[in-house]
């Protein structure tokens, strides 16, 4: 994965890092060929549909994957290649603290939703992208 600079990127996502009693909320992929990252761990969100902004992408893919609607905080973007599009990707990650809407959720997308601490998640397969974003977040909130 290469890191860079877009004016205009092929594709755009938005990803939620979601908290829980402060871990970290995860989604295991499933293991299907012809999708980003299958059989990882990741977080929850996907593609930018055109005319959608990243916050309202986030909104429709959680309430998509886990029928909860929390409040969103923007985080940070990130620009680099991807070879699975084989173009350029932007990801714009959001956090947000879901303990008062956990109890709704209900996993409709992916194998496995489960929840770390920071510390466990360096056994887990992640994509780079998602890895680096989540070493981000938990250096800042030191």
């Amino acid at each position: 994965m290469v890191y860079c600079r877009l004016k205009k990127p092929d594709v755009e996502t938005a990803h939620a890092i979601l908290l829980l009693s402060g871990k970290y909320v995860m989604q295991l992929r499933d293991d299907k060929p012809g999708i980003a990252a299958p059989g990882q761990w990741s977080l929850f969100g996907g593609k930018i549909n055109l005319g959608e902004t990243p916050l309202a992408a986030v909104k429709r893919e959680l309430f998509e994957e886990l029928l909860i609607q929390p409040e969103f905080k923007f985080f940070q973007r990130a620009d680099y290649y991807y070879d699975f599009v084989k173009g350029n990707v932007r990801t714009w990650f959001f956090v947000s603290n879901i303990d008062t809407v956990w109890d709704a959720h209900k996993l409709r997308e992916g194998k496995a939703v489960d929840i770390f601490s920071f510390a466990e998640l360096e056994k887990l397969d992640i994509p780079d992208v998602i890895r680096q974003a989540l070493n981000r977040y938990n250096s800042k909130k030191k």
